[in-house]
Order: structure tokens, then sequence, then C-alpha cells
């Protein structure tokens, strides 16, 4: 299995449940509240090291308590954190608005530095899979180079440059579909399409109860990853990456978390 090098947000969330989204200048009561770890980056980091993975973690946290907090969640977890970089400001966070039918609404509250951080480039060797979990344009020029030095390099939208191996992306990421390049479009409750050079493909999601859609979308990019990683192919890595997210949506966390009390997470349904 190759090593992972994940580049992306790290993020404290706010996660507020609430039986429905105020209208503007209306009022609605939170049902229950938590503080837990987050960040697109993190949680498909922390997914593919659960899965047993070396993964890297690339990206940045605030010195404060946010950040610590951040740190400790990724070390336990096992995701090397050497290239998370300690930048001046604080850290990430947001605030989760969940509805009864488990969706959610998200809303930042600090700027975002991602496009700040230095990619280390160096570190990676021939044959890691390097996944954008955000994109910046700033992140062209080592995306390219990675892919140079033998890498496979993924991303989400728009990261369109000629480097990419996959887009993995929800349909609202996705202004078009890029002619040569593997698109995979996650729609929600309504599954998956994979766009490439023959007819678009369509797979259903697997049946789940849920209960908080966070993440749904970064416990798919990780199954999918590792089932890429592990030599498989697009249409394993698909299942898989479906399997992960009904996973997630079934748990009320943002990082993909007890996987023992679903399928496991290297199993793939029929």
């Amino acid at each position: 299995m190759p090593d992972f090098w994940i580049i992306g947000p790290i993020a404290w969330d706010l996660a507020l449940y609430v039986d429905r989204l105020p209208a503007s200048g209306h009022f609605v009561q939170a049902d229950r509240s938590v503080e837990r770890p987050g960040g697109t980056g993190a949680n498909v980091a922390v997914a593919l090291s659960q899965a047993g993975g070396r993964v890297h973690m690339v990206g940045y946290i605030g010195a404060d308590a946010a950040g610590r907090n951040m740190t400790n969640a990724l070390t336990a977890a096992g995701v090397d954190v050497e290239h998370v970089q300690t930048l001046p400001g604080r850290t990430s966070s947001v605030v989760l608005l969940i509805e009864p039918s488990g969706e959610r609404t998200i809303i930042g509250i600090h700027t975002d530095l991602l496009h700040t951080v230095a990619i280390p480039v160096f570190a990676v060797s021939p044959g890691d899979i390097v996944y954008f979990a955000a994109w910046h344009d700033t992140f062209t020029d080592a995306a390219e180079a990675m892919a140079a030095k033998g890498a496979l390099v993924t991303s989400v939208p728009p990261g369109a440059v000629s480097a990419m191996r996959y887009l993995i992306g929800s349909q609202n990421d996705f202004r078009s579909i890029p002619a040569q390049t593997t698109a995979v479009v996650t729609e929600g409750a309504n599954g998956v399409t994979v766009h490439s050079s023959g007819e678009p493909e369509h797979y259903p999601a697997v049946p789940a109860d849920v209960v908080d859609a966070t993440g749904a979308g970064d416990a798919f990019a990780a199954g999918l990853l590792w089932e890429i990683g592990g030599g498989k192919g697009l249409h394993e890595g698909v299942r898989l990456g479906l399997a992960w997210a009904s996973a997630a949506v079934s748990t009320k966390s943002s990082m993909p978390t007890g996987w023992g009390e679903h399928d496991g997470p290297t199993s793939v349904p029929g």
C-alpha cells in the first residue's frame, strides 16, 4: 500500500442539531450542540489511517486550543502531522446546522489560509497517492511536480490541471465535466456517477439510517482512494467509497468513526 498525502482543511466544528433551518430574522432552538474535530482534509486522513494506511496530513492550525485539539485527534488516529503548520491566527472553525433529515448546512467562521501552506513536494515518493481535499490555484505547481515524481495526484474540483488523474466532488462542485480527467461526482442519497471516456456510469447509494451527513463525501473519497492504493480499479473504489459514506452518515460525527459498528472499513457490499 502506498503512502497517502492529504492536503486540506483541518477544522474544529460546532455542530447544532436543529428541527429546521431558521428563516431570515427568525429564531430556532438547537436540540443538541457538540464541539468536535473535523475539516475535509482531516476527515479523509483519519478514515485512511483507521483503515491501516500510512497517512501524512498537510494543512495548518492556529496556536490555540482548537489547534491543539486537532493535533491530538489526528495523532491519536495515527496520522503523521509533521507537515501540519502552525500559522498566526485561529484554527479553522465551522458551525454545522444539522436538520432531522441529517442534511447539514455549513458556516465558516475564520478566514481560510490554506492557500499559504507549503506543499512538501520533496517528501513525496513515486507511487504515493496525493489528494487535494480543497483546491487553490497556488497548488498547481506542486501538484504537477508531485505527478512528475510519479505520484498519483487527485483533487476536488476545480483542480483541473494536467497532473490530475481523478476529480472527486459533489455535483455542486463541478461547473463542467473536464474532458481528459475521470470525474467522480457524488450525488448524496442518489449515489455516484462516474464520467470518463465512455458513457457516464451510475452507482446507487448504500442504504443507511441517516442521522448526520457531515463527512459523508470525505468518507467516500477515502474509500475510493483506499482501493486505488491497494491496486483495485475505479469500480471497486466507488463501491467501497459508498460503503464508507453509508457508515459515516449513520453516526453523529464529522470525522468517520466507529467503523467497527458498521461493516468495517475494508468491506464492500455485493
